[in-house]
């Protein structure tokens, strides 16, 4: 198929361990794609072997190690540069295939951002001490009272999440639940001005018109995934996670930075700190991957637009990626 400027972008996500990149990797050869990752972990430097980071392959693979582990990164930065990786490779008469597993930045890149105020650090202190004088559930309940919508859906204890959501109530007046309600239309595609997109963004189906996105859904049944990512996490443990880990603490970098917060790499820590035995570390590992998989499946679960794909073993990507690229090509 040529790629031009009404051939939809190309969707690929699913739960960790369901196979997205070695399919993404076959399609992309079949269609001469370029991938595009949408991954949040596969962001960092130096995070090889515990984010099953691609490797080896001659397909263009964009948006993977190329973030210092102490960086933070959001998902309004990948947008960016999603769309500024989207723009060269369709330019390239190739098609842009973005694949991953990080729900938040899949859906902000199709259905844009809501554009919140900035942090307000006077702002923040302040919430913060009331923390500490009043306790996390005080903090909790006058979200309620403000935001009923929102301390429905945020823990007590997920402090950040909280201090986020009043921090809006306080600085706009209306709850952050609002905001999320009344989503503004699309990002702008890559051709269109930053300013125009403000000032008058094109609408969901007037955009999808002109290109829109397709997406494509990895399903194993739940046993066979928990199998899956059981074997994955002895791999890595067993090719140089636990190195990675200790090497990055070598290099200087804190515990608490945000790569060495990504799955999995606390628990080696604590194992390299004798806090934990290695066996102990393994089954860590493994329960929080299969937790980070349910809530993968249903964030992607929620979203109807996605064409599910059901795998079963012998698993061969290159069937799947005929199978995807087949279905794409009639939905277009």
């Amino acid at each position: 198929m040529k790629i031009n400027g009404r051939c939809p972008y190309l969707v690929i996500v699913g739960a960790t361990a369901t196979g997205k990149t070695s399919v993404a990797i076959k399609l992309a050869k079949k269609i001469s794609g370029e991938i595009i990752s949408a991954d949040s972990r596969q962001i960092y430097k130096y995070l090889t072997v515990g984010t099953a980071k691609p490797q080896g392959y001659d397909i263009p693979y964009h948006l993977v190690d190329f973030l210092e582990p102490k960086e933070k990164f959001s998902a309004g930065e990948f947008v960016r540069l999603a769309e500024e990786f989207i723009e060269k490779i369709a330019a390239r008469g190739k098609q842009p295939i973005i694949v991953g597993g990080t729900g938040l930045y899949i859906k902000t890149l199709i259905d844009g951002i809501v554009r919140l105020p900035s942090a307000d650090e006077k702002l923040r202190q302040k919430l913060h001490k009331l923390v500490e004088t009043r306790g996390k559930k005080h903090l909790h309940m006058l979200l309620k009272k403000f935001d009923p919508a929102s301390a429905e859906k945020i823990h007590p204890n997920n402090t950040v999440r909280i201090i986020r959501a009043l921090e809006v109530y306080y600085l706009t007046g209306k709850p952050i639940s609002h905001w999320h309600k009344i989503h503004p239309s699309p990002l702008p595609l890559p051709q269109r001005r930053e300013e125009e997109s403000i000032l008058n963004p094109l609408p969901q189906g007037e955009r999808n018109k002109v290109r829109g996105f397709k997406i494509f859904g990895l399903e194993w049944q739940r046993d066979v995934l928990y199998e899956r990512i059981n074997n994955r996490v002895n791999w890595m443990l067993n090719n140089g996670m636990i190195e990675e880990t200790r090497k990055l603490i070598k290099k200087g970098y804190q515990k608490d930075c945000p790569a060495l917060q990504s799955l999995g790499y606390k628990w080696v820590l604590d194992y390299l700190e004798n806090k934990i035995d290695y066996n102990k570390m393994q089954q860590l590992i493994m329960r929080d991957t299969r937790h980070y998989a349910k809530r993968q499946r249903t964030w992607f679960k929620k979203d109807k637009r996605i064409n599910w794909i059901k795998l079963k073993e012998p698993f061969k990507s290159d069937r799947v990626a005929d199978d995807i690229w087949k279905k794409f090509y009639l939905l277009v």
